[in-house]
């Protein structure tokens, strides 16, 4: 996986008033902590977070992070939780957890389908059951997405966890749960397309007549 540089400055003052004046400056208090980092408040430019988070990988992205003002030291961090205002829906506070990259972390990807089923051209609806996994894996092993191929579905066929084969991580999961299923079309949808084609049929027959 990439790494990208996230340039922060060591956040100066401490509390809620500080923290105000750094969002009326334009930026966002945060904080980075992990199992063997101590914790160090940050000062991030939300420009500059928001192009880090920009590629595939989403929140998922490894950060080469850097703190102004503290130290020369280069630290791996991935976002851990941002917090956003509930009327401007702006950051508010960004939490950056230190990254071992010869650790295995916890983290949600989410599921892309592709392929097209046979099951939904013959009038299946396709349910997504879950959006996303969660997986362990080493930090550079973390999968932007994980595709599941639907191409041999059939009316009735389903896709369970335990039918993935994954590659360089772990699937953490409880029980053998479904992902997709191809479910039958609804009675009712059915008897409206079997009247919908004895209309045509009958249209046709009444053409022919005249």
């Amino acid at each position: 996986m990439e790494q990208l540089e996230l340039n922060t400055t060591l956040r100066a003052g401490k509390g809620k008033g500080a923290a105000r004046r750094l969002r009326r400056e334009g930026l966002i208090p945060g904080i980075f902590y992990g199992p063997d980092a101590q914790p160090v408040p940050l000062t991030l430019n939300p420009k500059e977070l928001e192009k880090a988070l920009s590629t595939e990988y989403g929140s998922r992205v490894l950060l080469k992070l850097s703190i102004e003002g503290y130290d020369d030291k280069e630290r791996i961090a991935m976002v851990k939780d941002i917090q956003m205002h509930p009327v401007t829906y702006r950051w508010i506070h960004a939490d950056l957890y230190a990254i071992d990259l010869n650790r295995e972390v916890e983290v949600e990807v989410p599921i892309k389908l592709v392929g097209v089923s046979p099951g939904v051209k013959m009038g299946g609806i396709l349910e997504q059951i879950r959006r996303e996994l969660t997986i362990k894996a080493l930090p550079n092993n973390i999968p932007s997405v994980i595709e599941i191929d639907i191409s041999a579905l059939g009316i009735g066929d389903s896709i369970h966890v335990d039918d993935i084969s994954p590659e360089n991580y772990t699937i953490v999961a409880d029980s053998n749960f479904t992902i997709i299923t191809v479910a039958a079309p609804e009675a009712e949808e059915v008897e409206e397309e079997a009247e919908e084609e004895a209309v045509e049929e009958a249209t046709e027959s009444e053409e022919t007549k005249e």
